[in-house]
C-alpha cells in the first residue's frame, strides 16, 4: 500500500554558500521503493558575513561558545526564512506540509571508528526556531542519532538513494559532488556501499578565491581551471593521501581537506607564486584541484566497489563543472556518467530532497539511516523532533 506525503527539506552544506530548500511529494512504497515528485526548489544565500563566520567556527583557536550559541538561532532564522519563501513562491500553505526536514550546518564532525569513542557530529540551526516561525513540524540533529547507534554518523543520503534505486537498473552509484564528494553504490543483488570519496569542490572553491582575490567562491563552469595545467607532481602525492586508502565505512569533511590540507599542501606555494607575480600557477593549482576530485572518486570505485557501475548520476555542484565531469568519464571509460537532472532527479537539491524524507520518517517512527553506509549496529529513528 502506498502513501503519499507532502514535505520540505532543507540543507547547507560544506560549501558555506546559502540554504537548499526542496518542497516535494514522498510516495513511500509497500516494497520498501521511494517516488518523488519535486514541486519546488529554491538556494538561498547567506547574507553577507555569514559564512565567515561559519568558517571561524571550524577552526579551534578562533571559534567561541559565545558565537556558537548565538550562530545556532541565527541561522534557525534564516532557514525558517527559507522555508518561509519557498512556501510563498510556490502557493503552498503550511497546513499542507506534514514536516520539515533540516540538515542544518555541519560545524564539527569527527567521523573516527564505527563503535569507538570519539565519534561526534554537530549541526546547528535551530530546528526549535525553525518549527517556531514555520508552524511546521521540524525534524533536525540526524547524525548524532547514527553516532548514538555506533556508526560514523555520514553519509546519510544512502537509504534515500536506495529507495529510489528500487526502479533502477543496477549496479548503480549516486555520487554526490559538494565541498566533499561521497558515493552510494547498489549491487546488483542490492548490496550497499557508501563512503565520503574525498575532496569534492572543496579545494578547488579555495583556491578560485586565491586567484580571484576573494571575487569568486567558486569556478563557475572550470573557466579558471580551462585556463591552467594539471601539475603531475602534485596530483600523485594527493592521491596518496591516508584518507584515500583507508576503507569504508569512512567519512571526511573539512577537518581534512580544508584549512589543514590547504596549510600543508598550497599555503607555501601560493605565497611564493604571488611573489614572483605567476597568477598561471595558482590557476593550474586550481585545475590539478578540479583533476584531484574526479581522479579521487575514480580511484574510490577501483579500490572499493566490487565491479564498476553501468552508471552513474551525479550531483552537487561538481556536478555542474564540466572538468570534473569530463574527468569522471575520462576515468570511467565504461560507465555512462550523468548529472542528475537528466536522469529526472536533481543536480542542486539532491540532499535538500533526502532531508525531507529523513525527516518524515523521523515523523512517522520509522528508521531513517542505513548502518551499511555508516557502520552503525543498527539503524536508528534519527533527529529531534520540535512541534510549532
Amino acid at each position: 500500500m502506498e502513501h503519499t506525503y507532502l514535505a520540505l527539506g532543507l540543507m547547507s552544506g560544506t560549501s558555506v554558500d546559502g540554504i537548499d530548500a526542496s518542497l516535494a511529494r514522498y510516495t513511500l512504497q509497500a516494497d520498501g521503493g521511494l517516488k518523488l515528485e519535486l514541486i519546488a526548489a529554491a538556494m538561498s544565500p547567506f547574507p553577507a558575513g555569514m559564512p565567515e563566520r561559519i568558517f571561524r567556527l571550524f577552526e579551534d583557536e578562533r571559534g567561541s561558545l559565545d558565537e556558537l550559541a548565538t550562530l545556532d538561532q541565527e541561522l534557525g532564522e534564516l532557514f525558517a526564512q527559507a522555508a518561509l519563501g519557498l512556501m510563498a513562491s510556490s502557493g503552498v500553505k503550511s497546513a499542507d506540509i506534514r514536516v520539515i526536514g533540516s540538515h542544518g550546518q555541519t560545524i564539527r564532525h569527527k567521523a573516527g571508528l564505527p563503535g569507538q569513542p570519539g565519534r561526534a557530529s554537530l549541526q546547528i540551526g535551530s530546528g526549535a526556531v525553525i518549527a517556531q516561525r514555520t508552524g511546521i513540524a521540524t525534524a533536525c540533529d540526524f547524525r548524532p542519532g547514527d553516532v548514538a547507534a555506533g556508526g560514523t554518523g555520514a553519509p546519510l543520503v544512502p537509504l534515500f538513494n536506495r529507495m529510489l534505486a528500487k526502479s533502477m537498473a543496477k549496479p548503480i552509484a549516486f555520487q554526490n559532488i559538494g565541498g566533499i564528494g561521497n558515493v552510494c553504490y547498489i549491487g546488483d543483488k542490492d548490496e550497499l556501499i557508501a563512503f565520503d570519496t574525498g575532496p569534492g569542490n572543496m579545494i578547488a572553491d579555495t583556491l578560485a578565491r586565491e586567484a580571484t582575490d576573494g571575487l569568486l567562491s567558486y569556478d563557475k563552469d572550470g573557466e579558471l581551471g580551462s585556463q591552467g595545467r594539471p601539475q603531475a607532481a602534485l596530483l600523485d602525492r594527493w592521491r596518496a593521501h591516508p584518507y584515500l586508502l583507508k576503507s569504508p565505512p569512512k567519512s571526511t569533511g573539512r577537518e581534512e581537506f580544508g584549512q589543514a590540507f590547504y596549510r600543508e599542501e598550497l599555503a607555501t606555494a601560493i605565497r611564493e607564486a604571488k611573489q614572483r607575480g605567476d597568477q598561471k600557477f595558482i590557476l593550474d593549482l586550481v585545475r590539478s584541484a578540479e583533476d584531484y576530485c574526479a581522479l579521487s572518486i575514480a580511484d574510490a570505485y577501483d579500490r572499493f566497489l566490487p565491479q564498476k557501475p553501468r552508471q552513474v548520476i551525479v550531483s552537487g555542484g561538481g556536478a555542474r563543472n564540466p572538468l570534473i565531469m569530463d574527468g569522471l568519464r575520462m576515468a570511467l571509460p565504461t560507465t555512462e556518467v550523468l548529472d542528475a537532472d537528466k536522469a529526472g532527479l536533481s543536480v542542486d537539491y539532491m540532499e535538500a530532497l533526502a532531508f525531507g524524507l529523513f525527516g518524515l520518517l523521523r515523523q512517522l517512527g520509522l528508521p531513517n539511516t542505513e548502518p551499511r553506509a555508516t557502520g552503525a549496529f543498527r539503524a536508528a529513528c534519527a533527529g529531534a523532533l520540535h512541534l510549532p
